[in-house]
């Protein structure tokens, strides 16, 4: 997914060595290295929520940003620069089965789009629009200290009571896909959910819904399903995932 950047100048770099001048100075990857150095530096455990960004994303304030940059933009993930993850609100529902369909097989109509259609009849949609707020970040943000190595997808995939995550309901993937055209991570972004429908071979595995990117197609979008045991342990802590946050009242 598209992230917000701006350039990393000298002054920011406050004595780094001398050889990673190159790497911060980088308008593209600058502030990924700048933030890998602050990670070395300090002495709270790397790859963790702070307690200035979980501050940050209790308040209605910067989910009403992201909303705002959505509707200047039509960019739906926003972010700070120096956060290590992006936030979005999405609006799902408002719609029965049969409408959402025709809407999907008009908008997505790739080979992706009809590879996966039939699985909107086994959603339950809402009658009347609802906000979610989500957020994308990768899998070694959510362990901290906690998970047994190697940790498994059930570690994974469940809420995360202490960093105020849940899973997303089902159709999250499919009503994004209407409004991400793009995608710019070589690594796959994997939907966090529940959902396990009546035409899937192995009862042992949930169906988890991913986002990616054709190399021939460029930065185009692509979408995916993949049906995965709950007890699989072959985890990459650079993967994406996207999860449900509850704001706290």
């Amino acid at each position: 997914m598209k992230k917000i950047l701006d350039q990393v100048t000298a002054a920011h770099m406050r004595g780094p060595l001398d050889k990673l001048h190159e790497l911060l100075a980088s308008q593209k990857d600058g502030h990924y290295w700048l933030h890998q150095l602050t990670l070395m530096m300090r002495k709270e455990p790397t790859h963790v929520f702070t307690p200035q960004w979980m501050e940050e994303l209790s308040t209605n304030h910067i989910w009403e940003t992201a909303e705002e940059h959505f509707l200047e933009t039509k960019e739906l993930w926003f972010n700070k620069p120096k956060w290590p993850f992006q936030i979005c609100v999405l609006n799902i529902g408002g719609m029965n089965n049969a409408t959402f369909l025709k809407k999907w097989n008009k908008s997505c109509h790739d080979y992706w789009g009809k590879d996966l259609h039939n699985d909107i009849q086994h959603f339950l949609l809402a009658p009347e629009t609802k906000k979610i707020h989500l957020i994308r970040l990768q899998e070694r943000m959510l362990s901290g200290a906690n998970f047994v190595k190697p940790a498994t997808l059930a570690d994974v995939n469940c809420p995360h009571p202490e960093l105020n995550l849940t899973l997303c309901p089902p159709e999250t993937a499919f009503f994004m896909r209407l409004v991400v055209k793009e995608y710019f991570d070589s690594q796959k972004t994997t939907v966090a959910m529940d959902f396990s429908p009546p035409d899937i071979v192995d009862e042992t595995k949930t169906r988890f819904y991913y986002f990616g990117t054709e190399r021939r197609d460029g930065n185009n979008i692509a979408m995916g399903a993949w049906d995965i045991a709950r007890g699989n342990s072959s985890r990459d802590p650079n993967a994406w995932w996207i999860f449900q946050h509850e704001v706290q009242r």
